[in-house]
């Protein structure tokens, strides 16, 4: 936008700024942000009331692949519930959804999912699968990349899986915003309503399946090895 006039080189700073203010209307650029943060905020309140921000579980290999490859961003998470490193990385994977709003955070049971199974050579669990417009990007292997330790950080998956591209970063302030008010707020609801129950009623059940043993079994968490499909 031209000046009105041209500063003149004499003018003290307080005179400078006062010939940009009188050509730059700040009151229509404040309403402008004000309304494109406003879009950002229900952007990703629809996104929270949706699918976006938690673990979405598939127990229908079909619709698992066909919602996989409508995504720009996503992640599966190959787990059996039997085996208690895959609950580990299912919990882990719950603290990070909230905070990557633009990425689907889907599970699946190897039992129920025998073809992407085979496909991707799923051997060791657990097993996330990271996809960029429907293609396979990357793929964390247990523990291995985490320090092979039960006790990683969620930050260090946090900075594994960006390695892959899956988790975009989100610098908007509405995105800043939103998480600060509701990331605790949510997550602790989530977590309310997990399948925590689930887990703990089949731990150390056997599966009846050959081929699986459960690396957790008798021996101390630290040092287990992972687990086998």
């Amino acid at each position: 936008m031209p000046l009105s006039r041209s500063p003149s080189p004499t003018l003290s700073d307080s005179e400078l700024l006062d010939s940009l203010q009188d050509d730059f209307d700040f009151e229509s650029h404040r309403e402008a942000r004000m309304e494109s943060i406003a879009r950002e905020v229900k952007q990703l309140k629809d996104l929270r009331e949706s699918e976006y921000g938690k673990i979405f579980e598939f127990a229908e290999e079909k619709a698992l692949i066909e919602r996989m490859a409508k995504e720009k961003y996503c992640l599966i998470h190959f787990y059996h519930p039997d085996f208690q490193r895959c609950q580990i990385m299912d919990n882990k994977l719950a603290e990070l959804a909230p905070s990557h709003l633009h990425t689907l955070f889907l599970r699946t049971s190897v039992d129920n999912a025998p073809f992407l199974v085979a496909k991707m050579a799923v051997k060791v669990l657990p097993c996330v699968m990271c996809y960029v417009n429907g293609r396979a990007v990357d793929r964390l292997i247990g523990f291995e990349e985490l320090g092979q330790t039960d006790n990683f950080t969620t930050k260090m998956l946090e900075f594994r899986l960006q390695q892959s591209g899956v988790l975009p970063s989100d610098l908007s302030m509405a995105n800043n915003l939103f998480s600060l008010a509701q990331n605790k707020t949510d997550y602790a609801g989530y977590r309310e309503n997990s399948d925590d129950d689930q887990w703990r009623t089949k731990s150390g059940k056997s599966s009846g399946r050959s081929g699986i043993r459960n690396g957790t079994s008798g021996r101390n968490r630290d040092s287990d090895e992972d687990d086998d499909w």
